[in-house]
């Protein structure tokens, strides 16, 4: 895995703390903090893509 630059880091954590500040406690779920994190690093001009070794079909039992 390659790592995270310092820049992306900090859009991740302005997310986090955007998502923590304007969504009620009850309300927060790791997947809304997921898709706020998501659209952050887009909207800062990262593309998220998978990696295709990540994404290699396994064979069947």
């Amino acid at each position: 895995m390659n790592p995270t630059p310092p820049a992306a880091m900090a859009v991740i954590t302005a997310a986090l703390d955007d998502y923590r500040l304007t969504t009620p406690p009850t309300q927060q779920t790791p997947d809304g903090a997921a898709h706020r994190i998501a659209e952050y690093l887009r909207s800062s001009g990262y593309a998220i893509t998978p990696q295709p070794t990540q994404h290699r079909h396994r064979p069947a039992a």
